[in-house]
């Protein structure tokens, strides 16, 4: 057993539930079916997304479970900022705006979204070794470009998956600050992208030559 690799999946099951207490906190422990729905599929995706990748490759999440890194600071402070963002203080502002009625359709549709941002996720780390959780060169492993499954289509899909996950958070709770911290969370995630983008472009072989042949960084068609 890979006891990294296992952490790492303790520490991502303890990331939801720790959404879910906040998001209690802020709604002063009021829910409905619809927040079991958003924050029990979340779970259930976690544990399954882990499970698979495990079966595969459980190196690749032991690797991404290191906290400490070489990685730039740029990438330091975006990753943390992100990541109290995005699992924690999100979670907390949709439970201060909860109670609205929610639109059925559009709640459902922010399901769709929340699924899909975890499979495309889980479809990024099954082809790539070399995905950390930093942004950051790896020559001690060997590192080279990847090309396979989704990674054919844009060169950073597990942000793209974060594009899509801010997407349906907005479907789902239907709140203005949910909206507006979404939208920092995207704003970031694009930051982020635009500078390892550009540190890949610069110092990983052969790189430069896979972006000209897919050439979106994020959103097919777009940019």
């Amino acid at each position: 057993m890979n006891a990294r690799a296992v952490s790492y999946g303790f520490r991502l099951l303890l990331q939801r539930l720790l959404g879910l207490v906040l998001f209690l906190i802020g709604s002063r422990f009021s829910a409905d079916y619809h927040v079991w729905v958003y924050f029990g599929t979340n779970l259930v995706l976690a544990a399954l997304g882990w499970v698979y990748i495990y079966r595969i490759n459980p190196d690749v999440l032991a690797e991404r479970g290191k906290v400490v890194t070489d990685s730039p600071v740029w990438d330091k402070w975006l990753l943390g900022l992100y990541w109290l963002l995005h699992f924690f203080v999100i979670h907390l502002a949709a439970g201060f705006g909860f109670g609205t009625a929610l639109a059925e359709n559009v709640f459902w549709a922010g399901m769709f979204f929340v699924v899909a941002s975890s499979a495309l996720a889980v479809a990024a780390v099954r082809v790539n070794p070399f995905l950390e959780s930093t942004a950051r060169l790896q020559a001690e492993r060997g590192q080279f470009v990847v090309q396979a499954g989704v990674y054919g289509v844009v060169r950073h899909p597990t942000y793209a998956s974060v594009l899509l996950s801010c997407l349906g958070i907005c479907l789902v709770f239907q709140t203005v600050w949910v909206y507006v911290l979404a939208l920092l969370i995207a704003a970031l995630i694009v930051t982020r992208t635009s500078l390892e983008d550009t540190m890949l472009l610069e110092k990983l072989p052969g790189y430069s030559t896979y972006a000209q042949r897919v050439r979106y960084r994020l959103i097919p068609f777009v940019w």
